[in-house]
């Protein structure tokens, strides 16, 4: 199809450069003689010889010309010389679960058997992706390709391998339109899973499918599954000399295991316990003598109904655990193994302490010292000593072992020392801080919060956030008479939980990477208010420390594919080691305050303040093998998304508009006649008179 098909005439032309080069003649090369006096005259007979010659040079010349007719002939490439796809093609997207519970008995060989099996069944025309599905992320291992490239596929499936965390179906479901891509054809979703209940989403709406989707379920899970499981270990609220282990067990015939309690990598325990059948009361052994502290079993079971399969749960009390001041490493197992051994260990992370509060003041004999050693000093729960220290005077020993700060006067302190309070705070820490009498506007602690001039104005509380955990008596703050104030301009980050009457902030809450501070905008000082004075002081003050004590920021236990605070966004970041002392971030990254573990066990993070233990567990929902119901399966596979309905009135879609190949045959024209130019220099050039 051409725009101007008479055009095409133009190709006669072609019959010129093979007439020149035909006709063209040789122009003979002369050569000097003597003289010819003494030879016969003679007829000179002269043959032209017709042939053909330089080659590549005349067939450059005959694309041209071809290349030019059919550029100003203008072809068109229309839709039917394009290969179209087949319209019943189809897209095979292979979802293998790759969750913990997986890796139980021969659940990963089956999936990977049906895998193979979903390939080897793919009809020619269609198309194929494989993904696997583990936490929070669909990862595309093998990207859509033709099913005569299964080859790549196979390879990609063969080096696949089960993690430790936990598929939720309805985040897979939710997220499917981005990791099928688009535009995409038909859709044929291959789940290959042990269909466990707890993956199960809250809502059944998640698990609505995309648009012209469809659902198929390969079940890999055996029947009559059991598993037996560390579900917990803590130490008890109120008797913090015993650790409280819950073994959960959903075997259908009694077995006896080991309890073993490991502290700090010392083994300190060994109970045995037998676990009766699910649903039914277990049965009570005698522990084996340890090394350490007895043990006593609380026969609490509480049986889970899951889809045939009932879980219990027992509870063994470790007794008389003397733990020294610091963080020790809390190990259960389980022994012998099952076949899901990931989850026979429990791990955590008990922080003994002694309680202690770091006073900071400008003068350790100012009134705002008293103040708050007194209201600190007879708080009882939670008990607090009390040490001061002169802010000019601070030595450069670490804040972790304190369990609050409280500075009186934060614009006293060095650039050095409000950098560590920083970077204790950041790493976890609480602070409460008041305002000083001075006006210095750049505050080395609370940054350009400290900038206004103050006025002697005489006001009241206006506002109370009284759901705060800190203002329970919003009503106490009414009576409390402020003198002077100061203008107050709180960050786009920090939540004022106190106004006065005019709207000036008193109370601003700031976090600050994984901690708090609690910023009291005016000096404890009878000149500014009277709030000393009241009662509500030491009240306000108790709240405060105890908020701020028992709001545990820095995590010290978490599962795995979780995202953990580290608190290493100040003073210069640190390190993070996993479980088997291998650096997890470089240096130059360890400064982000965000960290996803992805194993088991206790992480290592050394920052400015020290070094820490983190508790990494997996989560106890992938131990429960118990499968989804028949009739919930059944209504996931009848869940269908709303498909788009095409108007009566509509209007046709209009066909592609045909493509002139005008452009490229002039481009391809241009480049012949660059080849043409170089050709006729290099075989047509005039033959010059050899010299003598």
């Amino acid at each position: 199809m051409f725009l101007a098909p008479a055009l095409l005439l133009g190709l006669l032309a072609i019959g010129l450069p093979l007439w020149l080069h035909r006709v063209a003649r040789a122009n003979p090369t002369q050569h000097q003689f003597a003289s010819l006096m003494l030879l016969e005259a003679s007829e000179t007979q002269r043959t032209a010889k017709r042939t053909l010659r330089y080659w590549l040079l005349l067939i450059t010349r005959i694309l041209l010309l071809i290349a030019l007719v059919l550029a100003f002939a203008g072809p068109l490439l229309t839709a039917r010389m394009v290969p179209q796809p087949d319209a019943n093609a189809q897209l095979h997207a292979i979802l293998l679960d790759s969750s913990l519970s997986m890796q139980h008995g021969k659940r990963w060989q089956r999936a990977l058997d049906e895998a193979e099996s979903v390939i080897a069944d793919l009809p020619s025309s269609d198309r194929v992706m494989l993904l696997s599905g583990s936490g929070r992320r669909i990862a595309v291992v093998s990207p859509s390709t033709t099913a005569g490239n299964v080859g790549a596929v196979r390879a990609s499936l063969k080096s696949l391998k089960p993690g430790i965390e936990r598929l939720d179906y309805g985040f897979a479901m939710s997220t499917a339109n981005s990791w099928l891509g688009s535009p995409r054809p038909k859709v044929v979703l291959h789940l290959i899973s042990d269909l466990q209940r707890s993956a199960a989403p809250l809502r059944f709406a998640d698990l609505q499918l995309p648009a012209q989707t469809q659902l198929v379920m390969h079940d890999v899970s055996e029947s009559a599954a059991g598993n037996i499981y560390i579900a917990n270990a803590a130490v008890q609220a109120l008797d913090t000399h015993s650790l409280q282990a819950t073994v959960g067990s959903s075997v259908t015939e009694p077995q006896q295991r080991n309890v073993i309690l490991r502290v700090d990598d010392k083994e300190v325990s060994r109970k045995t316990v037998t676990l009766a059948a699910a649903a039914a009361q277990p049965e009570i052994v005698a522990g084996e003598g340890g090394n350490a502290p007895g043990a006593e079993l609380s026969m609490q079971p509480v049986s889970q109904p899951t889809n045939g399969n009932n879980t219990s749960f027992t509870q063994v009390t470790f007794s008389d655990l003397n733990l020294s001041a610091g963080a020790h490493r809390i190990e259960v197992v389980l022994e012998p193994n099952d076949e899901l051994p990931q989850d026979d260990r429990f791990f955590a992370v008990i922080e003994q302490a002694n309680p202690a509060a770091l006073l900071i003041s400008r003068d350790t004999e100012s009134d705002d010292t008293a103040y708050f050693g007194a209201a600190i000093g007879a708080l009882s729960a939670p008990r607090l000593t009390v040490e001061q220290r002169v802010a000019n005077s601070m030595d450069s020993g670490g804040l972790g072992k304190y369990s609050l700060i409280v500075v009186s006067d934060p614009s006293a302190l060095s650039n050095a020392a409000a950098r560590r309070i920083l970077s204790y705070v950041a790493a976890g820490g609480a602070v409460l801080a008041t305002l000083g009498d001075a006006e210095d506007k750049n505050d080395p602690l609370l940054g350009d919060l400290h900038s206004g001039e103050v006025k002697n104005r005489t006001g009241k509380v206006g506002e109370v956030a009284s759901t705060h955990p800190v203002l329970r008596e919003a009503s106490d703050w009414n009576r409390v008479r402020f003198f002077r104030q100061r203008a107050i301009q709180p960050t786009a980050e920090d939540k004022t939980l106190i106004a006065l009457d005019d709207g000036t902030p008193l109370l601003i809450e700031r976090t600050l990477g994984a901690g708090r501070m609690l910023i009291l905008t005016v000096p404890v000082d009878r000149r500014w208010s009277d709030l000393a004075i009241h009662p509500l002081f030491v009240q306000f003050i108790g709240a405060a420390a105890s908020y701020l004590t028992q709001a545990e920021a820095t995590a010290t236990s978490a599962l795995v594919g979780a995202t953990v605070t580290t608190g290493l966004t100040a003073g210069g970041g640190g390190q993070i080691f996993d479980p088997q002392g291998r650096r997890v971030l470089g240096l130059a990254q360890s400064t982000t305050d965000r960290l996803i573990p992805d194993q088991a066990g206790f992480y290592e993070i050394r920052g400015s303040e020290g070094a820490r233990w983190l508790a990494v567990n997996v989560d106890a929902r992938e131990s429960d093998l118990a499968t989804l119901p028949p009739d919930f399966v059944g209504r996931w596979q009848a869940l269908r998304a709303q498909e788009p309905t095409p108007s009566v009135a509509s209007t046709p879609t209009p066909a592609a508009k045909p493509e002139s190949l005008g452009p490229w045959l002039l481009w391809l024209a241009a480049l012949l006649l660059i080849a043409e130019t170089l050709l006729a220099n290099r075989h047509l050039a005039i033959r010059r008179e050899v010299p003598k």
